[in-house]
């Protein structure tokens, strides 16, 4: 799968950066389904092992939860969207707005959700939840 590039028909939004981060757990039943209970916050690109002081995030095995509040440019109505991960690790679900949009098995390699005509211009919530076992978990399943 190749990357996507900005062109002059092709517009690019870029998620990296500090998303809402949890342990599965840690965050209640549902974590997706509204904003995450949590303090904590992840680099986006990076493992969350390698940015967190605390043992128990460091040697953490199993679901994490990630959550991003993403505005969707008025220009896009109408428009195909979709949402683009680079990598995550071994398995991951992604909810937009309480919605399983994309579920992912293959570790480190790039996937995508279309999510035309699920989300609209302004407010949506994106929240992925990469697996670090090996294999996909329920519930299922982001990334820039």
């Amino acid at each position: 799968m190749l990357k996507p590039l900005a062109t002059a028909t092709r517009e690019l939004v870029n998620l990296d950066g500090l998303w809402l981060f949890g342990l599965d757990g840690t965050l209640g039943p549902e974590p997706w389904k509204s904003r995450l209970e949590t303090r904590l916050e992840a680099a986006v690109p990076a493992s969350y092992n390698d940015l967190f002081a605390e043992q128990k995030i460091r040697d953490h095995v199993g679901l994490a939860w990630y959550q991003r509040t993403v505005r969707v440019p008025r220009g896009w109505s109408d428009q195909r969207i979709v949402l683009r991960f680079d990598a995550a690790t071994h398995a991951a679900a992604v909810y937009v707005d309480d919605t399983l949009v994309a579920e992912h098995v293959g570790g480190y390699t790039p996937f995508e959700a279309d999510l035309t005509g699920l989300i609209a211009p302004g407010r949506n919530s994106a929240s992925p939840s990469p697996s670090t076992t090996g294999s996909p978990t329920s519930p299922s399943r982001p990334g820039s």
